[in-house]
C-alpha cells in the first residue's frame, strides 16, 4: 500500500552498477515511487547499510537490502 511508505531506500555498490537485472528493478521501483511521490533515498554502500539494519532475526544471515520500503 503505498499510502503507508514514508520513503524507499535503493543502495548499490560500484559491482552492481554493470548488474542490468538490478538497473531494471531499480527504475522500476523509481518508476513506482515517483507515481506514488515516495521520496527516494540512494546510498552506495550496501555493506554499511547491512552493518546498521543488521542480519535476519529468523535466520541470523545478512537480508538484500537493495531495495527497502520504509514504513509509517
Amino acid at each position: 500500500d503505498p499510502d503507508n511508505v514514508a520513503f524507499c531506500v535503493l543502495a548499490a555498490d560500484e559491482e552492481d552498477e554493470g548488474d542490468i537485472a538490478l538497473q531494471i528493478h531499480f527504475t522500476l521501483i523509481q518508476a513506482f515511487c515517483c507515481e506514488n511521490d515516495i521520496d527516494i533515498v540512494r546510498v552506495n554502500d550496501v555493506a554499511k547499510l547491512a552493518a546498521i539494519v543488521g542480519p535476519s532475526e529468523e535466520s541470523g544471515e545478512p537480508r538484500d537490502l537493495h531495495c527497502i520500503l520504509i514504513t509509517v
